[in-house]
């Protein structure tokens, strides 16, 4: 339970980077918000799920190994998943509860920046999208971590099917080449 609870806090850590890394790219990206926010969202929103999938991916491969004394789980990747899950609780609960300050409304947009494009109204974010944020952690962390269990990654099949094709045509020349010398000792 305590390596589950870590993880959780890994969790939230990656997520204020991904708030980093968004409040980074408005400096970069700025003329895209510009001509659209929605555009920026897609690409900040795309980097927040590839870390928690990175992270998630990274710990399933880790406890798929053989020699791994720990049980390989999604229910664990579930459980630690929904530790950050629990900030989004508290934002909902408060903004069910008509707590209206100023500064409750800018924290929770902060804390789904990446995602501030996808909203209906940028000033205001309602209960359900608030929900809906908060289901992309466990959804994406859990998956994965399954995927990573599996031992499969795409970017591996990619680079793997880029040498494969290398290595063949290698191959081919090389079979060539012997054609060609063993034909010209024939005939010499």
């Amino acid at each position: 339970m305590n390596s589950i609870l870590k993880k959780g806090f890994k969790f939230i850590a990656t997520h204020l980077i991904s708030i980093a890394l968004t409040l980074f790219l408005v400096f970069v990206l700025g003329w895209v918000i510009e001509k659209s926010f929605f555009v920026f969202s897609i690409v900040t929103s795309l980097i927040y799920i590839g870390l928690f999938y990175s992270d998630g991916w990274n710990w399933g491969r880790k406890e798929a190994k053989p020699y791994n004394d720990i049980k390989e789980s999604p229910l664990r990747a579930i459980c630690a998943a929904a530790v950050p899950t629990i900030i989004p609780v508290v934002f909902i609960i408060l903004t069910a509860l008509g707590v209206s300050n100023v500064v409750l409304p800018v924290i929770i947009r902060i804390w789904y920046f990446s995602f501030i494009g996808f909203f209906a109204n940028k000033d205001s974010i309602s209960v359900s999208e608030i929900l809906l944020s908060a289901c992309v952690i466990p959804i994406t962390v859990t998956a994965g971590y399954f995927i990573g269990t599996k031992n499969f990654s795409v970017l591996e099949k990619i680079a793997f099917r880029k040498n494969k094709k290398k290595e063949e045509e290698k191959r081919k020349k090389e079979e060539e080449r012997k054609k060609l010398h063993y034909q010209r000792q024939q005939n010499n």
